[in-house]
């Protein structure tokens, strides 16, 4: 199951950032951080195992330099703990502040510019490359 909340991923730079597989909806933030960091971490995997340059994407996108190893483990705590996740998890935090559990996905009508089909298909279609240019991207709330 791919995990979307109107609520939590109102564009499409957050349903990038946010949406996660997971066998179960979300409840509170901090199980939703913990499958954010997860599906970096397969993304860098994946670009790696794909020999991609992927010190290169991170000082591209992120635009600072990278000394770390070359490990998956590394490399996502250093993408995770940098000051424009930090500045996007502290957005998802915000939104999960504010989330009401009672209020059903299909009542709402403005609260995310992105649907759920939409956003599943983008969480489909995401690299690490697309993840990164998100992170840059995201208007922060």
């Amino acid at each position: 199951m791919i995990f979307y909340n109107p609520q939590l991923i109102t564009d499409t730079d957050s349903a990038t950032l946010f949406s996660v597989q997971n066998a179960t909806a979300f409840n509170q933030y901090d199980d939703h951080y913990s499958g954010i960091y997860l599906h970096l971490f397969n993304l860098i995997e994946k670009a790696i195992e794909e020999k991609e340059n992927v010190v290169g994407l991170i000082e591209d996108y992120l635009e600072i330099p990278y000394s770390g190893g070359q490990n998956t483990e590394e490399l996502t705590a250093f993408i995770f703990y940098s000051d424009r996740m930090n500045d996007a998890l502290a957005t998802l935090r915000g939104r999960w502040g504010s989330y009401d559990p009672t209020i059903e996905e299909n009542t709402l009508t403005s609260a995310s510019d992105i649907t759920k089909k939409e956003a599943i298909q983008r969480y489909s279609y995401t690299t690490l490359r697309s993840y990164l240019e998100a992170l840059t991207t995201i208007e922060l709330d």
